[in-house]
């Protein structure tokens, strides 16, 4: 052992003789061999110096990998990084290490430390822009066959990746070659884990080829089996997929999707979960906001009717007083009501149905009464006190309460209008909502010492508030010439002479002829 001066001296032998470094074999394993035995400045210069001149030795590149790759492993947390830093240099020599490094670089994704992990993605962001297909298989690689941290980990990794491709992977819209394989790989990703997880990588997918994502999901729910809604895991993969198919899918091909809910519709109340019944109408009315024609309204029209009647109260009071409001299932509502203005819309006649209508009008109405009554509770709640969890789901219970009014406003005219247009609760945006919705209730409760200011009111000046402010003006009327002509006590107007009027007079016509 010649210590760290004499690494320097092998260093400056390989580094002197540039192209020729290959001459110099022996100070090149000599550098390798220190690493077994040497002292951790010995081994953090080995660190930097064997990625150097790896091109220039392809004989002895496995010995010099897996050398890098046990500095990677050292309890020093400087040796440690400056090796992880090295590994990307080493696939310069040869693009054929990226897949393989890119994978041992995923399995130190979980490291200890927050530097350590930066230092890891960033080798693999390098490693990503050199050879997109190749950073990728070794990724997935991992994905698919590494520990459950491992696996978690490059998941993320890669997801969080692919969601700024454009950052990270700017090659990647004009190689379709690549594009083509990388959906490949997610949809191998995405079959291995949870339906969760599916639909995020669609979502990502469907930023790169949309055409091609919407295949994937059709394949996966297979809308050309019978639907069967006692198959839980099939009921699982619509609530996660159906959402993504009806977000990317065209605005004008929507049909088929129609004509599936045609056979959802009769077997809609043996579905067990209510989180799979208001998918699938929230689905519904998703599907016939992107377009109907009067031919696919017709073939579901019986089905909402039916399960709306099935949401509405069964009786209605007669007074038009709501004391105590029933319950009602609101988000149900929404989606049924929004699916009838938009499929009846189509087939106007459906509505015209004096025995339907009898049947159906008292209890929408009925239901508008019960809007109010809510949307004035809600608004009555103390949102001051509540924690933003509450305010969150205050709000969307509003949202929703005002969608079904409004549904129900147009429904219930006379005629019936189909002009009202909502934005869905449930793509409400919960993340940074207010208390705007709310705002007499959202200010602090603490008293006010200043008097309650209305909105119009002008506000006056600093200067004019202050104590030694100039006493207010009297308004004193004119005095002079014309005064005398304002008749005060009797109400008389301002008295001109004859001639004076006959002399305007003739002025006015004169300029009416011009």
């Amino acid at each position: 052992m010649e210590g760290v001066e004499g690494l320097y001296k092998k260093f400056g032998v390989l580094a002197d003789a540039k192209d020729k470094a290959g001459e110099y074999e022996s100070e090149y394993l000599s550098i390798l061999s220190t690493i077994s035995n040497g002292s951790d400045a010995e081994k953090r210069l080995c660190a930097s110096f064997i990625p150097r001149f790896f091109k220039s030795f392809p004989d002895h590149q496995d010995t010099a990998f897996n050398a890098q790759l046990d500095l990677c492993e050292e309890e020093e947390a400087v040796i440690r990084r400056e090796a992880i830093k090295g590994l990307p240099d080493l696939c310069k020599a040869d693009n054929k290490l990226i897949a393989r490094m890119s994978s041992v670089l995923a399995q130190l994704l979980p490291i200890d430390g927050h530097l350590d992990q930066t230092i890891v993605k960033h080798c693999l962001v390098q490693l990503l822009k050199q050879d997109a297909k190749a950073a990728i298989a070794g990724i997935v690689n991992q994905v698919m066959t590494g520990k459950e941290d491992v696996q978690e980990a490059a998941r993320k990794f890669l997801l969080e990746r692919l969601d700024d491709h454009e950052k990270y992977l700017p090659t990647l819209q004009s190689d379709e070659e690549t594009k083509e394989y990388l959906i490949e790989q997610i949809e191998l990703i995405g079959l291995s884990g949870t339906y969760d997880e599916f639909r995020e990588l669609m979502q990502l997918a469907a930023g790169l080829d949309r055409r091609k994502t919407l295949k994937i999901i059709a394949k996966e729910i297979d809308m050309e089996k019978p639907f069967d809604p006692s198959n839980t895991v099939h009921m699982e993969q619509l609530s996660m997929l159906l959402p993504v198919m009806l977000k990317h899918h065209k605005k004008d091909n929507t049909s088929h999707i129609i004509k599936y809910y045609g056979t959802v519709l009769p077997l809609f109340s043996q579905i067990a979960e209510p989180k799979h019944k208001l998918m699938m109408l929230q689905g519904l009315a998703e599907t016939l906001h992107a377009s109907v024609t009067e031919e696919d309204a017709a073939l579901c029209l019986d089905g909402i009717y039916s399960l709306l009647l099935h949401y509405l109260p069964e009786e209605v009071p007669t007074t038009d007083i709501v004391q105590e409001p029933p319950s009602l299932n609101f988000s149900m509502l929404e989606c049924l009501l929004y699916s009838l203005h938009k499929a009846a819309h189509q087939v106007p006649s459906f509505l015209k149905d004096e025995s339907r209508m009898a049947e159906i009008t008292p209890k929408l109405k009925f239901v508008l009464r019960c809007c109010a009554c809510y949307s004035k509770r809600l608004k009555s709640s103390a949102i001051g006190e509540d924690t933003p969890e509450k305010v969150k789901l205050k709000t969307k219970a509003y949202k929703t309460c005002n969608n079904t009014k409004e549904l129900l406003k147009g429904l219930t005219s006379v005629p019936i209008t189909y002009k009202s247009d909502i934005g869905f609760s449930w793509r409400l945006d919960l993340v940074t909502v207010t208390n705007r919705l709310f705002s007499p209730l959202a200010s602090d409760k603490r008293p006010s010492s200043k008097p309650p200011v209305s909105p119009t009111a002008k506000r006056r000046r600093g200067s004019d508030t202050a104590p030694g402010r100039r006493a207010q003006q009297v308004y004193a009327p004119p005095k002079g010439h014309y005064s005398g002509n304002i008749g005060v006590s009797n109400g008389q107007g301002l008295k001109r002479d004859s001639k004076e009027e006959g002399k305007l007079r003739s002025e006015r016509s004169e300029r009416r002829r011009f």
